[in-house]
């Protein structure tokens, strides 16, 4: 059987809304330590670059926001403790607390 290199969460810990789920792809320990050595890559990046989908990531009007995967500067709306949220369930991989699959 293949590894697996995608996983999805429950993502309510983001925002709050009940119910959002984000899709992450994995990343390698090569990936990170490339990201660790390149000062101008940010955790904005890699969640554009690991985020395939998400569902229930609203902007302020409570609209739904486009995927990363669709439109990669929808991250900068982000505010610091949303991006903060989505990186901790990143790197807390599929085996999480929050784990869907």
């Amino acid at each position: 059987m293949a590894r697996r290199n995608q996983f999805t969460v429950d993502a309510e810990s983001v925002q709050g809304n009940a119910g959002a789920e984000v899709t992450f792809s994995k990343i390698t320990i090569g990936q990170r330590g490339h990201y660790l050595s390149d000062p101008d890559y940010g955790d904005a990046d890699m969640l554009r670059d690991h985020i395939i989908d998400w569902h229930g990531i609203e902007d302020d009007e409570g609209r739904e926001i486009p995927s990363p995967k669709d439109e990669p500067g929808v991250v900068a709306v982000l505010y610091i403790d949303e991006l903060t949220a989505l990186v901790r369930l990143l790197f807390q991989g599929p085996d999480g607390e929050n784990a869907k699959n």
